[in-house]
């Protein structure tokens, strides 16, 4: 019976997340003045970032308040940076990056591994909040990601006056 409970319970939720996701993407399409952020968001976020909103984040924030999608920002050495989501409430700069072991880890070049660490460490320098989650702990710990990352189990604002300590 309780099965049975828990199966509804999660069907509604996930009728709610198809909804409340497609009006926060074309929402954001809508009001993107920026060609080149437009067009990703166009094209749709990768497979393990929607796997993130899905199972992670929305079953614990219920919404997408103050959350940016393909948030581009310009780095300290004057580039531009496309960030899997951004959380940004009142000021602060928290940014989640959804990392696949093949793009991240196994299939790397030597010069996008410095890439990495050159962006990662320049957004650090800019007061962002980072948070890489690999994909495969979404799949494997998705409880410890959920505890990690959704904003009911972590202070962005606490941390970001921690990181500037």
């Amino acid at each position: 019976m309780s099965s049975q409970i828990s199966k509804r319970k999660e069907n509604g939720l996930m009728k709610g997340f198809e909804k409340e996701y497609t009006q926060w993407i074309q929402q954001n399409i809508l009001e993107e003045k920026n060609p080149r952020r437009r067009e990703l968001l166009e094209k749709g976020l990768g497979h393990g970032t929607v796997q993130f909103l899905k199972y992670i984040w929305f079953p614990v924030v219920g919404n997408f308040d103050h959350l940016y999608p393909e948030w581009e920002v310009r780095d300290l050495n004057n580039g531009y940076r496309y960030l899997d989501l951004a959380y940004m409430p009142g000021g602060v700069k928290g940014c989640i990056e959804i990392q696949g072991f093949g793009p991240h880890a196994r299939d790397i070049s030597v010069a996008r591994f410095k890439d990495l660490c050159w962006r990662h460490s320049l957004l650090a320098l800019d007061n962002w909040t980072i948070l890489p989650i690999a994909y495969l702990s979404i799949i494997d710990e998705p409880k410890n990601v959920s505890n990690l990352s959704c904003p009911s189990s972590v202070n962005l604002s606490q941390q970001t006056l921690l990181h500037q300590i």
